[in-house]
């Protein structure tokens, strides 16, 4: 009789934990309203909203699958989380009081050292890099803006090519053929004076805010130098999501001697063959290469906050803007490989930014 009451008692408290390990935290609805596909689709959902989740362990599932969602709490407070929407879905999320499983960084990014200086970063579809004060001391290496590295692997793989350092070879998951120089390469900003790029110098310091697993953030800080009858300064704060083929980067400016700045953001398209395009309705610039015996980096830059016009100068497509003293510009920048097997024509890269655009003009919306 002890023995059944005992089994009794321990059925009990296995229940009781079990009831409190699955316990209800928080429930959610998630909806796309786009007549659109939407794969690891980020989502930002406002501290107020899961403010309860502060301090405690929890895991995430859609309530008809059961499918887990991947989250990240972001250095603002807000939650991140990823998931794949078909058009017009709506999702309903529960948090529960259930540790998650551990997730793989889908997103990785660190200085190099031993590379005189490069910052380096990447995710599960692309790489890239911005370089080092050391670097100009090797000027016939140097380049100004940001450079691709074309993968076709969902590892990471900075640290190892980095250690073969031969990672302008194909080993079988990418390599490094992009062509930067003294240009903004696969997107990036500098002071238009006169009707000219005004380079101020690689940067000097560094700082990562956020490291995953879905969002690599940092900083990069450009100190004060004097040109053209400024003195300008700028940091720019990168972030790069898992799945994604391009950075968002809001770079300000601080600048002294005249009223505005004129700066000029943009990619890089060497005045070559291939298809160049400057969508104003959606406030893109695209530009997809000839093809060469490693394949085709197309490259792309959208202003998804401002009217911006975009305009081809000194070989290169973007926009002019002018900046008052500490104001930001931001703007998503990137690369796709056509050997990656995913955006493999002109068509292809333009669809995706365009879409791209509209998934940012019409976020997934997050309701109770």
């Amino acid at each position: 009789m002890k023995a059944i009451q005992w089994v009794i008692v321990m059925v009990g408290i296995g229940s009781l934990v079990h009831a409190q390990q699955s316990t209800i935290l928080l429930k959610l609805q998630l909806k796309n309203s786009l007549d659109l596909q939407r794969n690891t689709q980020s989502i930002e959902i406002p501290l107020k909203k899961v403010k309860l989740l502060i301090g405690k362990t929890f895991r995430i599932k859609e309530t008809s699958t059961g499918k887990e969602i991947p989250y990240q709490w972001l250095k603002n407070g807000d939650l991140l989380v990823q998931g794949d929407f078909t058009a017009k879905e709506t999702k309903k999320i529960e948090f529960s009081q259930t540790p998650s499983q551990s997730l793989s960084n889908m997103v990785y990014g660190r200085f190099i050292p031993e590379r005189l200086g490069d910052f380096a970063w990447e995710n599960d579809k692309i790489a890239f890099r911005m370089y080092g004060k050391e670097l100009e001391k090797v000027p016939e290496q140097n380049g100004w803006g940001m450079d691709a590295w074309a993968k076709r692997t969902d590892l990471m793989v900075i640290n190892e090519w980095y250690k073969l350092n031969n990672y302008h070879e194909d080993n079988g998951d990418g390599l490094d053929f992009f062509q930067v120089g003294k240009t903004l390469g696969a997107g990036d900003i500098l002071p238009y004076i006169s009707g000219e790029f005004v380079y101020l110098g690689n940067y000097t310091s560094y700082k990562i805010l956020e490291e995953g697993p879905l969002r690599f953030t940092f900083e990069l800080t450009y100190p004060q130098v004097e040109k053209g009858g400024y003195e300008i300064s700028v940091v720019k704060r990168i972030s790069l999501d898992a799945g994604s083929q391009l950075n968002k980067s809001v770079a300000t400016y601080h600048f002294s001697g005249r009223q505005t700045l004129p700066v000029f953001a943009g990619i890089v398209h060497w005045d070559g063959k291939g298809e160049k395009v400057a969508d104003q309705n959606n406030h893109l610039a695209a530009y997809w290469p000839e093809n060469s015996k490693n394949g085709i980096v197309g490259t792309g830059m959208l202003f998804p906050y401002a009217n911006y016009y975009i305009v081809d100068k000194n070989k290169h497509l973007g926009s002019e803007i002018i900046l008052s003293n500490k104001q930001s510009v931001t703007f998503y920048a990137g690369a796709a490989w056509d050997k990656a097997g995913e955006i493999t024509s002109a068509k292809d890269w333009e669809k995706y930014l365009q879409e791209f655009y509209l998934k940012l003009k019409y976020p997934i919306q997050v309701s109770k």
